[in-house]
């Protein structure tokens, strides 16, 4: 005798199954000994058993929980940002216009609206520079988010034609936002190289928005909006601060150089392609057209809207 313990006997080896089975009748109610009896094994099993997967089986209904609020909110969202895809009919000034204009009129919000000026895929334009950009950044600039958010419910909702109506409209647009997008890009990379020089760098965006904006509106056959001096300042209609000079001397030469802008896109090559792509939108039967495929998009997105669930998976999906 060494007097040394024996080892304790080992667990019996159990299935995954048979654990599956202790843990489904215990949340039916079933008393250990009716779980020893039912998989064959003894009552101190169960118990072990039963002990060392509690916690995991509070932590993956924790997790199932989360998971479904996740998936839930994730629904809502998608059924809410379908909601804002909606045309809808709004005859009252917008209170929520950042440029202060009112607007009134049909707007889809896809982004496709009919804009105040009553035409669709052109950005509205009551004589403002501003209100101009507002209305095609609105239409033709899409936050990330809602890039995504209208990806994820492509991806959920393939099937419908709602995304062949999209894609005609997107086929439709496709030659104005194409070339407007050019001279976006044009004007800031004009504006930019004179940071400090000639344009104070708090004025930027105000100049870059006057800039763009006049193009679309006199490539639209609109009036330049004009601007006022006053004192080390350049004013617009709205009495809006476009751009400031260090003294009142230098005013003139800069309001020389933002006209000097204008003139120098009237020579660039797009110039012509996007008056004549601008012109092409405003015609009576593309009118029609893009007002068929916005009523189609409208009807697509009737049963869209009231999913509380949608089919497959998304790149945004939690599970």
């Amino acid at each position: 005798m060494t007097g040394k313990k024996s080892p304790g006997k080992p667990r019996p080896r159990i299935t995954d199954q048979q654990i599956s089975d202790m843990m489904r009748l215990r949340r039916q109610g079933k008393s250990i000994s009716a779980i020893a009896r039912a998989i064959k094994c003894n009552r101190q099993t169960v118990r072990v058993y039963l002990k060392e997967r509690q916690a995991d089986v509070l932590v993956d209904e924790v997790r199932k929980q989360v998971l479904i609020e996740e998936l839930r909110s994730h629904f809502q969202e998608l059924a809410q940002f379908t909601s804002t895809l909606r045309p809808r009919l709004d005859a009252s000034p917008s209170e929520g216009s950042e440029s202060g204009y009112p607007t009134t009129g049909f707007f889809v919000r896809l982004p496709v609206p009919i804009s105040s000026a009553g035409r669709l895929g052109l950005p509205g334009h009551p004589g403002s520079a501003k209100y101009t950009v507002h209305e095609w950044w609105r239409m033709y600039n899409l936050l990330p988010k809602d890039k995504q958010l209208i990806q994820a419910l492509r991806e959920h909702t393939k099937d419908s034609d709602l995304w062949v109506h999209w894609d005609s409209w997107r086929k439709e647009v496709a030659d104005y936002e194409t070339l407007s997008w050019q001279f976006l890009l044009w004007v800031n990379e004009k504006v930019e190289s004179e940071r400090w020089q000639k344009i104070d760098p708090e004025y930027m965006d105000s100049v870059r928005k006057w800039g763009f904006g006049n193009i679309l509106l006199l490539t639209s056959g609109a009036n330049k909006e004009e601007l006022e001096g006053r004192g080390r300042d350049l004013i617009n209609p709205a009495g809006e601060v476009v751009a400031r000079t260090a003294d009142s001397a230098s005013r003139q030469a800069l309001h020389e150089y933002l006209d000097g802008i204008l003139k120098e896109a009237e020579q660039q090559p797009q110039w012509s392609e996007l008056e004549s792509a601008t012109a092409q939108l405003k015609e009576g039967e593309k009118q029609k057209k893009l007002k068929d495929i916005a009523d189609k998009i409208d009807s697509a997105l009737d049963g869209i809207e009231l999913m509380r669930a949608f089919p497959g998976h998304c790149h945004l999906c939690p599970v």
